[in-house]
């Protein structure tokens, strides 16, 4: 009898279905250049129409009694701050993939497709940005098993850091500064941990691959890697922590003081936005968590204001560096 691992097999699960659908979606349209050249305008315009109405939302939510002051040097910092973000998070992937066997992988054309494939995020439930990036990657040379464990790696790298940030943040709130229980909060960072060691990740992440009918992982990271790329993740969280206390102070009076809390606020809100998977770039749960978060220590109009006049600060960071990193690797290639 055949399975869906030997050659000539059909996928016998919808899992595997699926797995084979998505594999095969990289060969959409070869042979024939029109349709492939309709499905990524037709791609481009949906992607494009879910970030106008994101955008439009996001500009409708702000409240109207809210009296906007900006201090242009702090907006110039908070801008560097999310564009630093944004470079340390495309490296970082690009560190992952090459430290699953796959050093190939040049620094612009990896810059160009993460990128790119962010802005998929917009349409709903993210599944095109995973699909996206996998057949951008393949044609770097880079298998999609590669790219999928890779994100998977991404993924819970980000939010297993970003939950380790937000137990500070837990213990620092005001309403807890009494409760000698805060601190169970940080049983999650050896939690997270025991999760990403690869004894623990490779037989997790090769059984989600072998319902999809998949190959196995041909490597995975040693728990040294792990944590060195923890500890580059939790600096990418600082880097966007400045963004959102700079954007905040080019807004309204905070005190230094407030920085560490500030900061922390955003990785809070990002566990919100993944776990609200479904929601578009967690349009709306990642405002209304940021903006409860850093209410403790703002006006609950001030913090529903700035959370989402910096969602819309942020996604026009986003285009700018997604369309920058796209033209410096156009620009190479022409050169080449």
């Amino acid at each position: 009898m055949l399975t869906g691992d030997e050659p000539g097999a059909k996928p016998s699960t919808l899992l595997e279905r699926a797995g084979d659908k998505a594999s095969g979606i990289g060969q959409i349209g070869q042979g024939n250049p029109r349709l492939r050249l309709a499905l990524q305008w037709g791609l481009a315009g949906l992607i494009f129409a879910f970030l106008v109405f994101f955008v439009i939302k996001q500009w409708n939510s702000i409240p109207d009694d809210f009296e906007w002051q900006f201090s242009p040097g702090w907006l110039v910092v908070g801008a560097l701050g999310v564009t630093g973000f944004y470079v340390v998070q495309g490296e970082l992937w690009r560190q992952v993939v090459h430290a699953l066997g796959e050093a190939h992988l040049r620094g612009r054309p990896s810059r160009a497709l993460w990128g790119k494939s962010l802005l998929a995020r917009y349409v709903p439930t993210n599944a095109l940005m995973v699909v996206g990036r996998m057949v951008m990657a393949e044609r770097e040379g880079v298998p999609k098993r590669v790219t999928l464990a890779s994100i998977a790696y991404e993924l819970v790298l980000g939010f297993g850091t970003a939950v380790m940030v937000g137990a500070y943040f837990v213990i620092q709130l005001p309403d807890l500064e009494d409760q000698p229980g805060r601190y169970a909060v940080l049983i999650l960072i050896p939690l997270v941990l025991v999760l990403l060691h690869p004894r623990v990740f490779a037989p997790l992440a090769n059984f989600g691959l072998r319902k999809l009918g998949r190959e196995p992982l041909p490597q995975v990271l040693s728990f040294g890697q792990v944590l060195k790329f923890s500890a580059g993740y939790i600096g990418g969280w600082a880097v966007i922590g400045l963004g959102v206390y700079a954007f905040t102070r080019a807004l309204t009076p905070l005190p230094a003081s407030d920085f560490p809390y500030v900061a922390a606020a955003y990785p809070v809100a990002f566990c919100v936005a993944v776990l609200t998977f479904v929601v578009p770039s967690g349009l709306g749960t990642r405002d209304v968590a940021l903006a409860i978060a850093i209410s403790a220590v703002l006006d609950d109009t001030v913090a529903t204001a700035i959370a989402v006049g910096f969602r819309i600060f942020q996604t026009v960071i986003e285009l700018l560096y997604v369309g920058f990193v796209v033209w410096l690797n156009r620009r190479a290639e022409t050169e080449i």
